[in-house]
């Protein structure tokens, strides 16, 4: 079936090498003639991401109490786990061109029945509404933080960060605004959409193994076909099915780090949103008492999408083995028999993939960050009462 699987991964991949994220050579031949990929990279996150969550971790270094250090605590861990992950993603750039090439190019990756396309097109569906959501609530809660801050009647930034002059002053707060105004959107669709992209990866794979598992079940229940088709068609999904176990391991070299950082941190961030929420009277600044849950919100997909496509890439890998098991193997010759048996027993390990070789990634450690940021928020009150 002549299908674009990488359908859904386009507008990710134009979003992220507009943003100096990924390197895409043919966008900045047409769009930067003379600049190299690389100074375009530089020149973008040196001076804006970069630079900006310097300033915000020299504003918490500088802060006189906790209440101020925590106003600004959350956002800059953000900005951190994105600094990660825009270099872990420098880093294997090219490891991400050979895999989405080969996705592209390679004849074993062409879906072979409508059956197989509808699947497809039915889950990357999905997967789009749960990009466009998150990505778009991420934006909201950048406009509506950015919007609070003009109605009040004092001046003050949408998210502190240090400034070696007076941004207080009438002109100058400008200047200040100004600057976050350009570098805090671009560090939020960098974030999310990086986000989306590491997701994008690990549910492509997992499809993947969920169409082995179709063909599997499908394998001899074609009453014209010999033994030696047989043979040749089981030979042809375990090549397939030892490709993507190789392919996850490069998936997991991407994801591992930035999901690592993700994770560690993400406890840290919601834990300091929430205490920053509980500081605010709704009253008196409803549109930024409002963005904060906005920002939780989002935060809290944050880390359930990776945790939940990782998952899915876990369960479709282990789902081999009932495929294997309810094809025709009872009528097959003794030859495909044992080679049935002998893929059975290998299928039995799924794909799991790990974050930097430390924890599994999976909706089991979604809950344990969730329960880790309601004891580190608890920890915060108690210590705000004394």
């Amino acid at each position: 079936m002549a299908y674009d699987t990488l359908q859904k991964s386009r507008i990710l991949i134009t979003i992220l090498s507009s943003t100096g994220v990924l390197t895409n050579e043919k966008l900045h031949h047409r769009n930067l003639p003379k600049m190299s990929p690389i100074y375009y990279k530089l020149m973008l996150h040196i001076p804006l991401t970069f630079t900006f969550t310097l300033l915000m971790w020299l504003d918490v270094l500088f802060s006189s109490d906790l209440n101020q250090a925590t106003d600004i605590l959350y956002m800059v861990l953000t900005e951190t786990a994105l600094v990660v992950k825009i270099l872990s993603v420098w880093y294997h750039d090219a490891l991400v061109k050979s895999l989405f090439n080969e996705w592209q190019q390679n004849e074993m990756f062409k879906l072979q029945t409508t059956q197989e396309s509808v699947m497809w097109q039915r889950t990357f569906k999905l997967y789009g509404i749960v990009a466009f959501v998150y990505i778009a609530g991420s934006l909201s809660v950048v406009c509506s933080s950015f919007t609070a801050v003009l109605f009040l009647n004092v001046y003050r930034l949408p998210y502190s960060y240090w400034t070696p002059f007076n941004w207080k002053h009438p002109l100058k707060y400008w200047y200040a605004y100004c600057y976050e105004f350009i570098a805090m959107p671009l560090t939020c669709i960098c974030n999310c959409t990086l986000d989306m992209f590491h997701c994008y990866m690990m549910q492509h794979l997992a499809l993947y193994f969920k169409l082995i598992a179709m063909r599997l079940e499908n394998l001899g229940t074609n009453k014209d076909e010999t033994n030696a088709g047989v043979t040749q068609k089981l030979l042809r999904i375990i090549e397939f099915h030892l490709k993507l176990k190789s392919m996850s391991k490069s998936c997991e070299a991407v994801v591992s780090f930035p999901i690592l950082a993700q994770i560690l941190l993400s406890a840290f961030v919601l834990c300091f949103s929430l205490y920053r929420l509980q500081n605010i009277n709704f009253i008196d600044d409803p549109v930024t008492f409002f963005s904060l849950i906005q920002y939780a919100v989002v935060m809290n997909l944050q880390i359930f999408l990776p945790c939940y496509y990782a998952n899915e890439l876990t369960i479709e890998s282990s789902r081999l083995v009932n495929g294997i098991y309810n094809c025709n193997w009872q009528e097959m010759s003794p030859y495909n028999r044992k080679i049935v048996f002998m893929y059975m027993q290998y299928l039995q390990k799924p794909v799991v993939l790990k974050a930097g070789n430390f924890f599994n990634v999976g909706l089991p450690i979604y809950a344990k960050v969730m329960n880790n940021a309601y004891s580190f928020f608890a920890l915060l009150l108690n210590m705000d009462v004394e």
